[in-house]
């Protein structure tokens, strides 16, 4: 029993967790650092709220803290991989990035990271209701969000 999970997750970042250069931002990126860091702020903190309501529980004084960082990558355009360091956007999430100047897309390297999030509650639950509040957090940063997770959320006590 915890009031003070932590969430560890595989995923590669939606779009919108991205951010280029200003005027160079494409295909739903952001346009700037701060606001991606917004954005990743606010999608995990609906989701972990959503997810602690819909189990009945209240919000009130629950709070969110994470440590995910925007990242800062320019979109390869086309089927082929033409500048190194380019990430490659499949569907809602930037999944790959180019590692040579040359070849198909589809022959890039995976783009994943992992990293936490910290839920303070005022109310301690078990560790199987974190367990499933961290499945509803999984649901909605994919539905909502547009992240592309590998593998479910892990919760530590």
């Amino acid at each position: 029993i915890t009031a003070k999970p932590t969430m560890k997750m595989t995923y590669s970042p939606p779009l919108s967790w991205t951010w280029n250069e200003p005027g160079k931002a494409v295909g739903g990126q952001s346009l700037t650092e701060a606001s991606a860091q917004n954005r990743i702020n606010s999608d995990i903190e609906f989701a972990v709220i959503k997810a602690v309501e819909s189990y009945g529980y209240s919000t009130s004084g629950v709070s969110v803290r994470n440590a995910v960082a925007p990242l800062d990558i320019p979109l390869q355009a086309g089927a082929d991989c033409t500048v190194v360091g380019n990430g490659v956007r499949e569907d809602t999430a930037v999944t790959k990035k180019c590692a040579l100047g040359s070849g198909p897309t589809s022959a890039a390297p995976l783009l994943s990271t992992s990293s936490t999030l910290s839920v303070t509650s005022p109310i301690a639950l078990a560790q199987s209701n974190w367990d499933n509040i961290a499945t509803k957090v999984w649901m909605a940063l994919t539905n909502d969000a547009g992240v592309k997770f590998y593998g479910l959320i892990e919760v530590q006590a």
